[in-house]
Parts: C-alpha cells; structure tokens; sequence
C-alpha cells in the first residue's frame, strides 16, 4: 500500500479476500506471511493492535461485525475514540456530542438526531454509520470490505466520495468487492483471488474485465 491509493481486492464468494483482510487486523490468526508497517515489521494479534498502528476495518457483515445496533448512532461512532473523549473514567459529554454530530454531519447520515437506535436505519445509513466512527480515529490504513452492497445509488456515490477524501488526506484504502466493473474503476492496483490464493496482480486497467474475470474463475 501507498499513502493516497485504492489497492482493490477481487475474487469470487469464498477466494479468500475477506479472510485476508481479518487476518490483515488480527481478527484471525495469520496462517502465512508477515506484515510490514512504514518499514517495519510489525505483529498484529488483534484489533486493538490494529487501531494502534491506525488501521480500520470496515466489514462485509455490518449488522454482525460493524455495528451494535442495540446501541445509538452516537455511541457507535463514538466507539473507537472514547479513550480521547475521557479522562479517567469520566468520558467529556460536550466531546462526546460534538464528534457524533461532526461524523453525522460529514458522511450525510440521515437521522433527526445521535440517539436513533442504529437498527433503525437504512442499510445505507448503517454503511455510512460504520465509516463515519473511523473518521476521527485519524486511521491511515482503511480496510472497506463490500462497502457498497445493500445501499442505493446516491449512498454509493457519497461513500465514493469519502474515498477520495480519504485519498486527498493522504490514508490509503484496501477496497474489497466481488461487483467487478467498481473494483475495476476505482484501483490503482488490482490484486485477484482464487481459492485462497493470490493468482495475479494488475496495475490500473493493464487488464481487461474479461482477463481479470478469468483469473478469478480459473479458467
């Protein structure tokens, strides 16, 4: 990865994308490999080791893995960053509010206020509910695995533009997703995936869709 690229990860349900993400944030123990952090190696066993070296997930699966929908938006967002919004034991309220509102604000959350239940909300809402409580954690590395599946049109367009307001602050992004034609368009680099393996590797549109598909099937 690069500081300001979409490195994209491509492969059909069950090649092992997802499962090298988890094992890229320690959710999973890595099988092989080793991992390095502007320059170092490093050894990532979860994901408070993770969000340390500012790296972010967010997962396929947000009602399972990204969100507590028993629980308000606000506190969602607020979840990664409440060690900065306390002292001691005691969290700031006026902190609290005021990052809640600005990651509601900045990502065009539609809800009337922070203490909505998540599961109340739209899947595109949850989406951009799940990205928006790592926008203040100041990561430099995010992880969006299927980001657009479930959402509309217009929410597929403002999360594309967080993406490149992610990219202009200098964070690089690991873009997972089996819809071809978007993880095609927006990579600077294209890895594929096939049965658990990294089969070929492609810089921007050095491929065709059709040589990038058959890589992914195997054919």
């Amino acid at each position: 990865m690069r500081a300001g690229e979409i490195v994209g990860l491509y492969g059909l349900i069950g090649a092992g994308r997802s499962e090298f993400a988890l094992g890229l944030y320690g959710r999973q123990p890595l099988s092989a490999g080793e991992v390095f952090w502007q320059g170092s190696k490093v050894r990532i066993r979860n994901e408070r080791d993770a969000m340390d070296l500012r790296i972010a997930l967010a997962p396929e699966s947000r009602r399972d893995q990204g969100l507590c929908l028993n629980l308000p938006i606000g506190l969602n967002i607020n979840l990664p960053v409440f060690d900065r919004l306390s002292r001691g034991l005691t969290i700031n309220r006026g902190r609290e509010i005021e990052n809640a509102d600005r990651q509601i604000r900045d990502p065009k959350i539609k809800t009337p206020t922070r203490r909505v239940l998540a599961s109340a909300m739209s899947g595109g809402n949850q989406q951009k509910i799940v990205i928006g409580k790592w926008l203040s954690h100041g990561a430099k590395l995010f992880i969006f695995d299927e980001p657009t599946v479930g959402v509309d049109v217009g929410t597929k367009a403002e999360i594309y533009r967080l993406f490149a307001r992610l990219l202009e602050q200098g964070a690089g992004i690991i873009l997972i997703s089996s819809y071809l034609p978007e993880v095609y368009e927006l990579s600077d680099r294209l890895h594929v995936f096939r049965q658990g393996k990294l089969v070929a590797s492609h810089t921007y549109r050095s491929a065709s869709h059709e040589e990038v598909l058959t890589q992914a099937i195997g054919v």
